[in-house]
């Protein structure tokens, strides 16, 4: 109480000493020095800033006075509307805006009537207030949102590439995809369509040749729109996991491994002398496999006798998400995330398998396996990243077919299994332990249906997705029967930058033959 009272005491001296000091404060209700030599004033219930000499800076009519800012602006509240001033007094930006972002580069972003445009130091919107979103100029230019449709503004103001456009992708060499109407073409930096949108879909570039699809038939183009051909694609340009043949010594002992991705639309698994192709086109995946017998058999004789458990195969089953509370309902403002369970599959294809063997019917299990997650949304919304890499969400205008979110994983588990029976292939059996990943790659995928015709839209990015993660693992079975389930105990989204979520998954495990 005693140190309660000395504070009081000083805290009245203080302000006691101030007034004495600046005797033009006493003529307000109330004064708060906020800066050196700034005083925010309040008479009749209003707040104004008046400096050290007692000139009034501000007028005493505003809800709010902020904070002096770092270039000397202050930011004020007036009628539920924000405005700012300078140090001289001048009302540098009106107040008319619902909100005010900082100034960078000499401009700043404004919320008008509910709508967003750019303000100059001077207080001129040299980018009128119409458009849903503006993201960050990058490179003198911005791209904006406006009815649903996008474009870009440069430094100037000028929308020098208008807003009809659905989708205008990354720039790259000078150009830009773009999706209008539902079709497909180019434009340069310039804003130019260079490549009329007429296609359904156009492939990137590559070596100066993209794929193109029209009217269902598929052709080839030049930088310049003109039709080319194409050779056949070389073997090291294809979409390729590779996860070496194990080396053996004598002994039996691991010498080397390595993993490989390379960029294309093929994805082949090389393990034990065995191959496994998985390719995407038009919508649809292919899988085939092939098997080097010799091989195979030779590494079959190396592996323990003693103890087999339960992982290299297929898993196939049914994904999701849950809260921190366990439940199954999405955040507030992420609805755009609500799942078709029913069409929302996990595939596992579990490629290598290493038995740690401590009797006949127990031991630890670990291996290699690759996880894809197809979390199909229920709703006309497509996940996106915002300008400050956070998870968002864009409206999807045309009629829809389907919209999903796919990843790939690598996955490590290590897990400890019981067998309960010496005949393995017909006992029941509990495995049960921790798995970890790493994301190999994540793209969402739009169809829609214009006119009787699809358009399919592939978006490949991070979404926030968290590079890393690990959870708990559970199989069990008996003869046929063969159950799996995974629980993420790691955040879905990077913290801060989306929700917060924890993968679930769960189905049944075909392990083929006899290994």
């Amino acid at each position: 109480m005693k140190y309660l009272v000395i504070i009081l005491l000083i805290t009245t001296s203080s302000i006691i000493v101030h007034a004495q000091d600046k005797p033009f404060l006493k003529a307000y209700d109330k004064y708060w020095e906020i800066s050196d030599g700034f005083y925010r004033v309040m008479e009749n219930s209003k707040i104004g800033l008046v400096n050290q000499y007692g000139d009034l800076i501000i007028p005493c009519e505003n809800d709010q006075v902020w904070n002096l800012q770092d270039n000397g602006n202050i930011k004020v509240l007036k009628g539920g509307k924000l405005g700012i001033y300078n140090t001289n007094g001048d009302l540098i930006v009106p107040t008319i805006y619902e909100m005010i972002w900082g100034f960078e580069d000499g401009k700043a972003r404004v919320l008008r009537n509910g709508k967003i445009g750019y303000v100059n130091q001077n207080g001129n919107e040299f980018i009128p207030c119409i458009y849903d979103q503006i993201r960050a100029f990058e490179d003198g230019k911005a791209m904006v949102l406006k009815n649903g449709k996008t474009g870009y503004v440069n430094s100037s103001g000028l929308e020098f590439i208008p807003a009809v456009y659905q989708k205008i992708w990354e720039f790259k060499d000078g150009k830009a995809k773009v999706l209008r109407n539902g079709k497909m073409g180019y434009i340069n930096s310039q804003g130019l369509e260079i490549i009329p949108c007429e296609y359904q879909r156009i492939s990137d570039f590559k070596n100066g040749i993209a794929q193109v699809v029209q009217n269902g038939k598929i052709s080839y183009i030049d930088t310049n729109g003109n039709a080319t051909t194409i050779q056949e694609v070389d073997e090291d340009q294809r979409d390729t996991v590779f996860y070496n043949n194990k080396q053996f010594k004598e002994d039996g002992k691991i010498i080397t491994s390595k993993i490989k991705i390379v960029d294309g639309d093929t994805t082949t698994f090389h393990f034990f002398g065995s191959e496994v192709d998985i390719v995407e086109q038009e919508g649809t995946k292919e899988f085939s496999f092939n098997k080097d017998e010799s091989n195979w058999n030779d590494q079959k004789k190396r592996k323990s006798h003693k103890f087999k458990g339960h992982f290299w195969g297929i898993d196939l089953g049914l994904n999701n998400f849950v809260n921190n509370q366990k439940e199954f309902s999405l955040p507030d403002g992420y609805q755009y995330l609500s799942l078709h369970t029913g069409k929302s599959i996990e595939l596992n294809i579990n490629a290598l398998q290493q038995n740690i063997g401590l009797s006949q019917g127990v031991g630890f299990v670990t291996g290699v396996g690759l996880n894809y997650n197809n979390y199909r949304f229920d709703n006309p919304n497509i996940p996106i990243i915002d300008e400050d890499g956070n998870l968002s969400s864009a409206a999807i205008t045309d009629p829809l077919e389907k919209n999903k979110l796919t990843t790939l994983y690598l996955n490590v588990p290590v897990m400890f299994e019981l067998q309960f029976s010496k005949r393995r292939h017909s006992a029941f059996y509990i495995s049960t332990g921790v798995i970890g990943g790493y994301r190999l790659k994540s793209y969402t995928k739009i169809v829609t249906k214009v006119d009787g015709e699809k358009d399919k839209e592939k978006n490949k990015d991070s979404f926030a997705l968290n590079d890393f993660r690990y959870g708990a693992h559970v199989r069990i079975g008996f003869k046929a029967i063969n159950l799996y389930g995974t629980y993420y105990l790691s955040q879905m989204f990077e913290n801060g930058k989306g929700p917060e979520l924890y993968p679930i998954s769960f189905g049944i495990s075909i392990y083929p033959g006899s290994w």
